[in-house]
């Protein structure tokens, strides 16, 4: 994730790195299954042809969250995460029918570098990491670990830089000898490479040929600092990390991702590392505004390269959940144009994030930049917020069973003897849905009518946990069928 490039003024950094104060949390009760194992996880996957597979040889694509926090917060000074890395998460993440987790990590926090980690220690961060991926595999998902922050030298790993530098080959000597045992993750090499000549910085040129052997001089400036053409650092290639992974014994997949931020595949293909293990994937970062976003961009550029080695789409949204932006041909149309495309290919394919920052409750007008909330969920129960979490939850539910689904995943909150109105809403099976209360109460005077709008006067104070249940329209043909579908869900009546 970086900031947008200039000639798109509506658009501004998309990197939020501070926490929202005084956030709002929509009260929601989702019901997950038993996790019993945290060791020895029975995940495994590898690359074969142009395409995933598990331990079972069957076919397998990444589809998933990133979950922000592990590469700044760590640097910043107050914790090891954004959010909590807990069983807990990693749940309610898979209950959106997800099989893969996005983990960005700091390089200097990784190896104790440059006094970093701000907050707690070296092995504090590593054993949190090492847990979280734990957890991931307990809930069923893979994780994808990437070198997301990096620094040259002795400067903080405080932001990202153009490629990776002379820390970073000790990075991945470091991470992949911790990880080698573990067949549930990818490495995913470093996360967005870019050429600053592309910005304005005519003689700081990343090129294909430096992007995979490296030798070029690029700014010691992050993405968002005042580069200075004097102050530069020797670019680490591909190749080199590629090398050094692999030298750590470990024979998992990486993922590489290209020039523009990740959203330039172009010379992919043309420059592909030397890989003895033949476990190459490439990685496509894909928002609204950028230069390939669009179904033509995909088509020619996208799937050529996915017609070869598997494509992972690390991070994509059509974001604006909190502010409202300027109208644009295929903005609200975005995400859903993306993944059915996606799906078509075979693209796997991750959304950023999964952070609480302040949407659906909290002011647009309290966040630095309401333009760049790009977050979908409200609180770390795992409720959507519009667009992009609303989008990716109820796309996940359609790819995995096609049947009916409940998309609403919270409800907002109410006040005592005024007016309430709430819709509920599915997607899938026959149509008209019948709606009712499974089990638990509405806050008193609150009703769901059949046809899905819980209204009314709420006259108690307090959270009231329950279960909606929708039931839709029994089939013409023989033999006639019915599906059913419930969620857990709860109103909070102050």
């Amino acid at each position: 994730m970086r900031s947008i490039g200039s000639g798109r003024p509506w658009a501004s950094a998309r990197r939020v790195r501070v926490l929202v104060a005084g956030l709002f949390v929509v009260s929601s009760i989702v019901t997950f299954g038993a996790v019993t194992a945290r060791a020895g996880t029975a995940l495994s996957i590898a690359i074969s042809g142009n395409h995933f597979v598990n331990g079972a040889g069957a076919t397998v694509r990444l589809l998933g969250v990133d979950v922000p926090g592990t590469e700044y917060a760590c640097d910043e000074g107050w914790g090891y995460a954004q959010g909590p890395l807990t069983v807990a998460s990693a749940e309610a993440i898979a209950s959106w029918h997800a099989d893969a987790v996005r983990v960005p990590l700091n390089e200097d926090c990784w190896l104790g570098l440059n006094h970093q980690p701000s907050y707690g220690t070296q092995a504090g961060y590593q054993e949190a990491i090492e847990t979280w991926v734990a957890d991931l595999h307990a809930a069923g998902l893979y994780a994808i670990l990437d070198l997301h922050w990096s620094a040259p030298g002795s400067n903080n790993s405080d932001g990202q830089r153009p490629m990776p530098d002379d820390h970073s080959v000790a990075f991945w000597t470091s991470l992949a000898s911790a990880f080698k045992g573990d067949r549930g993750v990818v490495f995913d090499a470093f996360n967005e490479p870019y050429s600053p000549a592309a910005n304005g910085n005519s003689s700081l040129m990343v090129s294909w040929d430096c992007w995979l052997n490296g030798g070029c001089s690029v700014p010691v400036a992050n993405q968002n600092g005042l580069i200075d053409d004097n102050v530069t650092y020797v670019a680490v290639g591909m190749q080199a990390v590629v090398d050094a992974i692999r030298a750590t014994g470990a024979d998992q997949p990486i993922i590489l991702g290209g020039l523009s931020y990740a959203n330039d595949l172009s010379g992919w293909l043309a420059h592909e590392p030397v890989d003895p293990e033949h476990q190459l994937a490439a990685s496509f970062h894909n928002y609204y505004g950028e230069s390939c976003d669009t179904t033509s961009c995909w088509g020619t550029t996208i799937a050529g390269v996915a017609a070869d080695v598997p494509v992972v789409t690390g991070e994509f949204d059509q974001g604006y959940d909190c502010a409202d932006p300027p109208t644009f041909e295929g903005l609200s149309t975005f995400d859903d144009t993306f993944m059915n495309w996606a799906d078509d290919t075979g693209v796997s394919y991750l959304a950023w994030g999964w952070w609480v920052l302040g949407n659906a409750s909290t002011p647009c007008s309290s966040l630095g930049d309401p333009g760049d909330n790009y977050a979908l969920i409200s609180d770390y129960g795992g409720s959507a917020v519009s667009p992009d979490g609303t989008n990716l939850f109820s796309h996940l539910a359609l790819l995995a069973g096609g049947g009916l689904q409940i998309t609403t995943t919270s409800l907002p909150d109410g006040t005592s003897r005024t007016r309430y109105s709430a819709p509920l809403a599915a997607t899938g099976g026959n149509h008209p849905y019948k709606w009712s209360i499974a089990a638990g109460h509405l806050p008193s005077r609150l009703h769901l009518r059949r046809s899905g709008v819980i209204f009314g006067k709420p006259s108690a104070v307090g959270t009231f946990s329950f279960i909606v249940q929708v039931v839709d329209h029994r089939t013409k043909a023989r033999p006639h069928t019915q599906e059913t579908s419930t969620r857990s869900l709860s109103i909070t009546v102050g």
